[in-house]
C-alpha cells in the first residue's frame, strides 16, 4: 500500500472549480474537532501531580505491567487470534452487552440539501423503539453507485453531525464514497437531558458523561448504546441500493474517535476504520489529563488486563488508520507505543500493510493536514483505487441550523418517543433481581452474611488492611471542658486527611463520635458546630475529611461536582470513591477502639452528602459503629435511576451495583442499631419529605416492623446552624 508516514505530498486537484480551503475554514475546523476542550498550554511550568493521580497510577501499574508481559508472549496468529476473542469477550461483558435490538428501524428521509458535486438527505432511524438518530447522508452525485460509505461518529462539540460539513464528508463525497453523518447521544439534535425552559442541557457538555451515571448502576455502559446508534445506521444502509454494504468505514477524532475505534473492533462489517486524537497508552494518558469522559471510562478496563492498542488488535487484520498529532492531549508518546504495539500484532497475520499511522504537528483535533492521506486511505480500501492524496476542497461554510432534522432542533421536543433515562430504567426493570422480604432473624443474618462478603469486592475495596492507621497530632488547643487536637490521619491511600480529635476533660472511657463531611475541617470543628456541642457533652469526637487531599482542582461541572476526572482514574482499576473512603472509616473505627479515652462499645458515627453513602457501607461491614445519623445524603441508588436529571452523585457511584444491593438493603443490614435520616435527598438532589422518603425506604419500614424494631429509624429536618441533639445527647458517663 502506497501511504506512508512522512509529510504530506502537495496534492492532487481533482477539480478545477474547487479550491484548497481556506484558513477561517481550517480554523474552524480544527475547533470543531478539538471536542471542546482547551489545547495544551506549552508555556506553564509542569506542576506536582496530585496526591490521588500518584496513587491511582501507582494502583494501575502492575495491572499495566501484567499486560504488557502477556502480550510479550503472543507470538503467532493462533495466539493473537485468543487475544481477540478473551478483548471482545472482556469488553462486551463490561459494556452490559449491545441492545441487540432489531426492531423496524422506522427511517425516513425529511428534506435535501443540494451541492456542487453531491447531496445531502436528512433522515432520522430509531436505533431501539421510540429512540430517534438525526443523521445526514452525503452521496456523490457522479455515478449511480452503489456507493461504498463511510460512518462520521462526531466529537463532543455541542453541533454533533454538522461538524461532519466542514471538510471531511464533502470532499469523501466529491472522491465517490458516501458519508453517513449522525449526532451521538448528547449532541446535535438528541440532547437526553434538555431543560425545556431554556432549550439547552441541564448538563451542559457532560451529557454522555451524565448518561453513564445512572446507566453504570446497573452494570452498563453507555457506550452500548452509542455503538448501537451507529451499527443501526449500517443496517439502514444495507437497505439501500444506493450504497455498498460490502465496502463500509468508520472515521471519528477525540469523542468521535472513540466511537470509531469501539465500532471498529466490536462490528465486522467495518472494512476499514480511522481513529484521530484518542489512541493513546493508559501509561502515558495517567501521566497528564487521565480517562476524561463517560464513553470513554469503562469501569475495571486497566484491571482487566486491557489498554487502548487492544481496540487497534481487536479490529486486525482490517483496514486501520491510527492518526495522532504531536501535542495532543491524548499523549503523541502513548499512541506511539500503542502503534508499535498493534503493528507488531498486524504482522503476526501477515498483514502490516493494513496498519497505517499518520502523524503531524499540532495540538488536538489539528487534523485537516492529515486529511488527504486519511481519504486515500479510504479510497483504497473502499474503492480500490490508489491515486495520490486528493486536493481539499473549499465549500460554503454552512450554519447548523441547515443540517437539522427535526422542526425543533431536538428529537424530544420535535418527535414523540424516550430519552436514554426512559430506556435504562426499563432495562433496569427488565434486569434487576427481585429482592426478597426480610422478616425473620434468620433471613436478616442471612442478609448481613451476604452483604459482609459481597460488598468489599462490589466496591473494590481491599480487605488486606492493616492493623492501625498512622495518626499524628500537629497542634493542641485547650477549649471549655476539652482539649482539641489538629491531627493529619494517613489513608490507605497514601494521602494525609486533615482531621481534629477532641479530648474531654473529665477522666475514663468515653462515648465516640465519628465524623466524616465534605465541608472544610475548620468549619465542622468552629465553636457551636456540633463537633464542639459533643465534645462538651463528654464525648471523644475525631472530625475528618474524606480522600482525596488536597480536593479536585476540577471546574465544578453543571450537575456532576468537581470529582468525575478523579472518579475516572479509580473506576479503570477496578477502584470506587465509596470503596476507598469505606476503607479509611473503618481505619478510623479500628484507631478509635484502640485508644485508652475511647469505650470501644460505644461508637456513634456521623455523615453528611456523599459521606453518608460512605457511612451506610463502612456500619454494615462493622458492628462496632453503634448508631449512625446521616444527613443530606442519597436515599437510594435507584433513585438517580428514577430521575430524568441527577445530581452530584458522582461520588457515590458504584459500577453495577443496583445488580447486588442498594442503600436500603444496608439500613436493613444495620439493625438493630440505630440510624437517623437528616435531610435526605434523591437522585435529583431535592430533599425529600418525610412521606416521600418512607415510600422510597418502604422495604426498610416493612422489615423493622416484621422485626419490632418500628422506632430504629429517625427521621428529622434541620435548618443550617441549627443543633442536632442525637449527637450528642443520652451520653454514657
Amino acid at each position: 500500500m502506497r501511504l506512508t508516514i512522512g509529510s504530506v505530498k502537495l496534492p492532487h486537484v481533482r477539480s478545477q472549480k474547487m479550491h484548497r480551503m481556506a484558513g477561517q475554514t481550517l480554523l474552524r475546523f480544527m475547533f470543531f474537532c478539538s471536542c471542546i476542550a482547551p489545547l495544551p498550554a506549552q508555556d506553564k511550568p509542569k506542576q506536582e501531580t496530585p496526591a490521588f493521580e500518584r496513587e491511582m497510577n501507582r494502583l494501575a501499574e502492575p495491572y499495566l505491567k501484567q499486560r504488557s508481559e502477556k502480550m510479550a508472549e503472543i507470538k503467532t496468529r493462533a495466539q493473537a487470534e485468543a487475544r481477540q476473542k478473551y478483548v471482545r469477550e472482556t469488553l462486551l461483558h463490561m459494556l452490559g452487552g449491545l441492545p441487540n435490538n432489531h426492531d423496524p428501524l422506522k427511517a425516513q428521509v425529511v428534506g435535501t440539501i443540494s451541492q456542487e458535486g453531491f447531496h445531502i438527505e436528512k433522515l432520522i432511524y430509531d436505533s431501539l423503539p421510540g429512540y430517534h438518530v438525526t443523521a445526514n447522508l452525503y452521496l456523490p452525485s457522479k455515478g449511480k453507485g452503489p456507493f461504498p460509505v463511510v460512518i462520521y461518529h462526531a466529537g463532543h462539540a455541542p453541533f454533533g453531525k454538522a461538524e461532519a460539513a466542514f471538510g471531511f464528508a464533502p470532499n469523501l463525497a466529491l472522491n465517490g464514497i458516501a458519508v453517513l453523518a449522525y449526532d451521538p447521544l448528547g449532541a446535535g439534535e438528541r440532547l437526553q437531558a434538555m431543560n425545556p425552559e431554556t432549550g439547552k442541557s441541564w448538563a451542559g457538555p457532560d451529557e454522555h458523561s451524565q448518561a453513564q451515571i445512572p446507566i453504570s448502576l446497573i452494570g452498563d455502559h453507555v457506550s452500548r448504546y452509542m455503538v448501537w446508534d451507529a451499527m443501526r445506521g449500517i443496517d439502514y444502509l444495507s437497505t439501500r441500493p444506493d450504497i455498498d454494504a460490502h465496502n463500509i468505514g468508520s472515521f471519528g477524532c477525540s469523542g468521535g474517535g472513540t466511537l470509531s475505534a469501539y465500532l471498529t473492533a466490536l462490528d465486522g462489517r467495518v472494512k476499514a476504520g480511522v481513529v484521530a486524537c484518542y489512541l493513546t497508552s493508559y501509561e502515558e494518558l495517567n501521566k497528564g489529563i487521565g480517562p476524561q469522559d463517560g464513553e470513554q471510562v469503562i469501569p475495571d478496563f486497566v484491571k482487566n488486563g486491557l489498554d487502548f492498542s487492544d481496540l487497534v488488535e481487536l479490529a486486525a487484520p482490517r483496514g486501520y488508520a491510527m492518526v495522532a498529532t504531536t501535542e495532543d492531549m491524548f499523549p503523541f508518546a502513548g499512541a506511539s507505543a500503542a502503534h508499535d504495539e498493534a503493528a507488531r500484532f498486524y504482522s503476526l497475520y501477515g498483514a502490516s500493510e493494513n496498519l497505517q499511522w499518520f502523524t503531524g504537528p499540532g495540538g488536538h483535533g489539528a487534523i485537516l493536514p492529515l486529511m488527504p492521506k486519511m481519504i486515500s486511505f479510504f479510497e483504497h480500501w473502499l474503492l480500490h483505487t490508489d491515486n495520490p492524496p486528493p486536493e481539499m476542497v473549499k465549500l460554503p461554510f454552512p450554519k447548523f441550523q441547515e443540517y437539522n432534522c427535526t422542526t425543533t432542533g431536538q428529537v424530544t421536543t420535535a418527535l414523540p418517543g424516550r430519552t436514554i433515562y426512559q430506556i435504562n430504567r426499563e432495562r433496569a426493570n427488565a434486569i434487576l433481581p427481585k429482592k426478597a422480604a426480610v422478616s425473620s432473624s434468620a433471613s436478616l443474618k442471612a442478609l448481613q452474611s451476604h452483604l459482609k462478603a459481597e460488598i468489599p469486592e462490589i466496591i473494590g475495596m481491599n480487605t488486606a488492611l492493616q492493623s492501625s492507621p498512622v495518626v499524628t497530632v500537629t497542634a493542641t488547643e485547650q477549649r471549655s471542658g476539652y482539649r482539641i487536637e489538629t491531627v493529619v490521619f494517613h489513608s490507605r491511600y497514601n494521602m494525609d486527611l486533615p482531621a481534629r480529635l477532641a479530648l474531654p476533660d473529665s477522666a475514663g472511657p468515653s462515648p465516640v463520635l465519628l465524623i466524616t463531611s465534605e465541608r472544610s475541617i475548620s468549619d465542622l470543628t468552629s465553636a457551636d458546630s456540633d463537633f464542639d456541642r459533643a465534645a462538651k457533652s463528654g464525648r471523644v469526637v475525631l472530625a475528618m475529611s474524606p480522600l482525596p487531599w488536597p480536593p479536585s482542582p476540577d471546574q465544578p461541572r453543571p450537575t456532576m461536582g468537581t470529582m468525575l476526572p478523579w472518579t475516572s482514574r479509580a473506576l479503570i482499576i477496578g477502584k470506587t470513591f465509596v470503596g476507598m473512603r469505606t476503607e479509611d472509616t473503618l481505619a478510623a473505627v479500628q484507631w478509635l477502639a484502640t485508644q485508652h479515652e475511647v469505650n470501644p462499645n460505644e461508637i456513634d458515627a456521623y455523615a453528611d452528602g456523599a459521606s453518608g453513602v460512605v457511612l451506610l457501607h463502612a456500619a454494615a461491614l462493622d458492628p462496632r459503629i453503634r448508631n449512625i445519623t446521616i444527613e443530606h445524603s442519597l436515599s437510594t441508588f435507584n433513585s438517580v435511576v428514577d430521575v430524568p436529571i441527577h445530581r452530584n452523585v458522582a461520588e457515590s457511584v458504584i459500577p453495577g451495583v443496583l445488580l447486588h444491593y442498594d442503600l436500603d438493603d444496608l439500613m436493613i443490614a444495620i439493625a438493630p442499631r440505630r440510624i437517623s435520616i437528616v435531610n435526605p435527598v434523591d437522585g435529583a438532589g431535592s430533599t425529600l419529605t418525610q412521606a416521600a422518603f418512607q415510600d422510597q425506604l418502604a422495604r426498610v419500614y416493612a422489615t423493622d416492623r416484621s422485626l419490632k424494631l418500628e422506632n430504629r429509624i429517625t427521621f428529622s429536618t434541620r435548618a443550617s446552624g441549627e443543633p442536632l441533639p442525637t449527637l450528642y445527647s443520652s451520653v454514657a458517663k
